[in-house]
């Protein structure tokens, strides 16, 4: 039996014969190649496979939530009954506890074992008999103002501690201490820390010289404390119904160096129907600018005391339903938002907006825009984060709820043992832990992981109600110059401009593409088909970076001189191509084939460069006749109505409409009707009928737009707006110019591979060449053909630096042609240089990555399916 790898031998001239082998250098390269082959392929599915699952890895903790540890609890009981106490905190590191008792007395504890490490009384220098009535404990986390019985108050501070010792006073038992563990060290809590120092946390208490807030010497019920670079403003109301904002400044006497202190003293007036009952509550804001007293009952007055000499009562209303008690008031980090509980459960979210109405006097009012409903209990404490916008919540059914304002989340929820009451609770500095304290004096310390509480699905993808924002928006706004900054991360503005960018690039570049590779391959004398292949692919070579360079400094500056002139040249030139088109079909038969080649070239480029000279010339006329002589102004709403717009926006689909219907019921009636005509006789036919088209189409257009203005339709404010110089109509003509070559290439590609039988065929059948390029070469080409717009579709989708120079980098979703937006792309490269690992910020940049790769991974399967089907019906061809 022969060998497989033998081939019957055969006669090689005047009888020689030679045995045709393949041999096992053929065989071994063919094996190799074909291993080689099949792991390349498999390395690139595995590569794309683990780039998809990197990014998930990364932005799956976002959605985590947060996770709340076990908790170690100490007694305080032996300090006094709880509810006595006017403090109770803990430091940001956890080490330490301080409480201020209701007589003054202010203790420092170790936090794991509850042990006093420092004792002192606040109030030593308070004259017997006078007791302490409020207290306030700004955001700062180290002042204290309290109010007394004798309508004084006194400010100083209550503070943690922390420092480094130097190596000379690290004791052996601190050496021996392994690296995050902790000691009592005198009247402190040393830690030694990770980086190989120790840290020590501890207290430290200080109360100023008593300041009288007003003659009445009235005891001070509420107490509103704020610190300034120069002093500090407090807000008393004191029992009678007397409200006092002191401004208090402090300048040292150079001469003595001893602290001069200066107080100007308002008295608010009060409405005498407001004090039928004393106000439970009073916040007070930083700048001083804004004072709220609150009622049990959940009525609320909002003081307007941006002027001083002339405080206003500014708003009046509920914060609270009318069969609910208001049990708790806390400003939110940053003060722009305010909380109130309930005694139903519920704690709604209030922040001030610009009245529409009368309904207040200053033109403000509160508007409710989050609410946390859990029922089950009333709300009896609420405590804020100094570094996010996450709330704690304790109820009466002896819970304890982390949210977050922002997104809406409910972080983690804490149970305490039944029939626990809880005193009061703390989110720690570091927002790391949350501290309770327990009528029965226990208080206890959970640690939480919460690095993401901002981020949900619904922030994410859905609209927000940011504080001082007029409705629920998608914003797109990770930083801000304020540490008490609201971070806005939604990604639909991204996935809008992105694509915005994509859709106006395509509507520029895939018509000049197609009909250049129709023209190129159908068209253009073959002499001239290389030459102008090769230009073309040579604009594919101009780095992203240089585009976007001229598009910003030099292109974006001349359209916004010349706007009208360059739209007004944007509709001459198809309008100026296709009337030469039939223009040339008047020409005699002997000269357009005389013609053909490099003159025609000539042509086309003549009547393309004089459509671009009349535009220019016209677009002043265009802007006086259309747009009411200014279309900047036009564009703003400052002069005109909405007729242009709708005209200029619905032109394209009349023209559509009309040849829709020309060549459903008019084209075989005029085409019977010019039977056996002579050829320049059917071209002056085809020459009047675009005529006809285009002048229908103009009125027509005209007449929608009048009609829409009429009942009051404007496209200004959505296809239309404000001109701004770098905007979406310089992204889509540069970003259109980077992918032409690519449609260009490919579907020239597609089109020439078309078997030349075809064409001849549909030619000898008399097909003109317009005909048998439309009907015949174009369907069969359709597969590499829509290859080709996909793969220029995902150029446009993934463009980064024309859209970082270009599009003015404002994530906003407006349709407006003639404003600026912000990719996908464009938005890594912006943030992710100042993106903390790990940060929220840094992992919603993957998730953008994420939304790019699902995106281009959707529109690519998509495209093949399609492109499958085109195949399959041009192969039945």
């Amino acid at each position: 039996m022969s060998s497989s790898n033998e081939i019957a031998p055969v006669t090689a001239g005047r009888g020689a014969r030679r045995n045709r082998v393949t041999s096992r250098r053929v065989h071994l390269v063919d094996a190799v190649t074909s291993v080689v082959i099949n792991v390349g392929g498999v390395a690139v599915i595995a590569a794309v496979l683990g780039i998809l699952v990197y990014l998930v890895a990364v932005v799956l903790p976002l959605f985590s939530g947060a996770k709340i540890s076990p908790s170690s609890t100490v007694s305080l009981g032996e300090l006094g009954d709880p509810k006595q106490f006017l403090l109770v905190e803990a430091d940001e590191y956890r080490s330490l506890f301080a409480v201020i008792r209701r007589d003054g007395e202010t203790f420092f504890l170790e936090a794991s074992s509850g042990a006093v490490l420092r004792q002192s009384n606040l109030f030593a220098d308070v004259p017997e008999g006078v007791s302490a009535t409020a207290i306030s404990r700004p955001v700062d986390g180290s002042s204290v103002a309290v109010g007394f019985s004798d309508g004084t108050v006194r400010t100083g501070a209550v503070e943690f501690v922390t420092d480094f010792l130097d190596e000379s006073s690290v004791v052996p038992a601190l050496r021996a201490l392994e690296k995050g563990k902790r000691l009592r060290f005198h009247d402190g809590v040393v830690e030694h820390v990770p980086t190989g120092e120790w840290r020590r946390v501890r207290g430290s208490t200080k109360l100023g010289a008593s300041l009288v807030v007003a003659d009445t010497g009235a005891p001070v019920r509420l107490l509103q404390f704020r610190p300034t670079d120069d002093g500090s403003r407090l807000a008393a109301f004191l029992e009678g119904g007397t409200l006092v904002v002191n401004e208090v400044s402090e300048r040292e006497n150079l001469m003595t160096g001893e602290t001069v202190r200066d107080v100007a003293s308002h008295t608010v007036p009060v409405p005498t129907e407001l004090l039928a009952s004393a106000p439970s509550r009073m916040l007070f804001t930083s700048k001083g600018d804004q004072l709220y007293l609150a009622w049990e009952d959940g009525r609320f007055a909002r003081f307007d005391l941006r002027d001083m000499d002339t405080p206003l009562l500014a708003e009046q209303g509920d914060l609270v339903p009318a069969d609910a008690k208001l049990t708790a008031l806390r400003f939110m980090y940053g003060e722009q938002s305010l909380l109130s509980g309930d005694s139903r459960g519920d704690v709604r979210a209030w922040f001030k907006l610009a009245s529409l109405d009368d309904r207040s006097a200053d033109g403000a009012h509160l508007v409710e825009a989050h609410r946390f409903s859990k029922p089950g209990g009333a709300v009896s404490t609420i405590s804020t984060s100094v570094r996010d916008k996450s709330f704690l919540v304790g109820r009466t059914d002896a819970t304890i709820t982390l949210y977050h304002l922002t997104s809406e989340q409910r972080l983690g929820e804490i149970a305490l043992p039944r029939g626990s009451e809880l005193v009061a609770t703390q989110i720690t500095p570091k927002s790391d832990a949350v501290v309770a304290l327990t009528a029965d004096g226990n208080a206890s310390i959970w640690p939480i992981a919460s690095p993401h509480p901002e981020t949900t699905w619904k922030s994410v993808f859905r609209k927000v109600w940011y504080e001082g924002y007029a409705a629920p928006e998608h914003t797109w706004q990770s930083s801000s110059g304020t540490d008490d900054f609201e971070p806005k991360f939604g990604l639909m503005p991204l996935i809008f401009g992105t694509l915005k960018a994509t859709v106006y690039s395509m509507l520029f570049a895939v018509p000049v593409a197609l009909f250049g590779a129709i023209y190129t391959s159908e068209f253009l004398d073959k002499r001239w088909r290389a030459p102008v292949k090769s230009t073309i692919e040579i604009m594919a070579s101009l780095p992203s970076v240089v585009l976007g360079f001229i598009a910003a400094l030099v292109l974006a500056p001349i359209v916004e001189s010349f706007v009208m002139a360059v739209l007004t040249a944007f509709l001459f030139i198809p309008v100026a191509a296709l009337g030469a088109g039939y223009l040339w079909q008047l020409l005699p038969r002997s000269v357009a084939i005389r013609l053909e080649g490099a003159p025609v070239v000539v042509l086309l480029l003549s009547v393309v460069l004089l459509a671009i000279w009349a535009g220019g010339n016209m677009g002043g006329v265009v802007e006086n006749l259309i747009f009411f002589g200014d279309f900047k102004a036009w564009l703003d709403g400052r002069v005109g109505d909405g007729a242009p717009g709708i005209a200029l926006a619905f032109w394209p689909a009349v023209c559509f409409g009309l040849l829709w219907f020309d060549r459903r019921f008019l084209s075989d009636r005029v085409a019977a009707s010019v039977a056996g005509s002579s050829p320049s006789r059917l071209a002056v036919v085809d020459l009047l009928k675009y005529v006809v088209i285009l002048g229908v189409s103009v009125l027509l257009a005209w007449l929608l737009g009048e009609t829409g203005a009429a009942l009051g339709f404007d496209l200004r404010g959505e296809l239309f707006g404000t001109y701004v110089q770098r905007n979406a109509l310089v992204v889509g003509f540069v970003i259109g110019f980077a992918v032409i070559p690519i449609v260009y290439t490919i579907a020239e590609d597609a089109l020439s591979s078309v078997p030349g039988t075809l064409r001849s065929a549909s030619l000898g059948c008399g097909a003109t060449r317009w005909q048998t390029a439309t009907r015949v070469v174009l369907p069969v080409a359709t597969s590499g053909i829509f290859s080709a717009v996909m793969i220029g579709l995902g150029r446009a989708v993934g463009e980064t630096m024309i859209v970082l120079m270009a599009a003015g980098n404002t994530a906003l979703i407006d349709m407006n042609i003639f404003n600026g937006l912000r990719t996908l792309s464009a938005n890594i490269a912006v943030e992710l240089p100042e993106a903390v690992k790990d940060s929220t910020l840094y992992r919603m940049l993957f998730l953008a990555a994420l939304a790019l790769f699902v995106m281009t991974f959707v529109v690519n399967t998509v495209a093949e399916l399609v492109r499958q089907r085109f195949r399959k019906r041009a192969f039945q061809l």
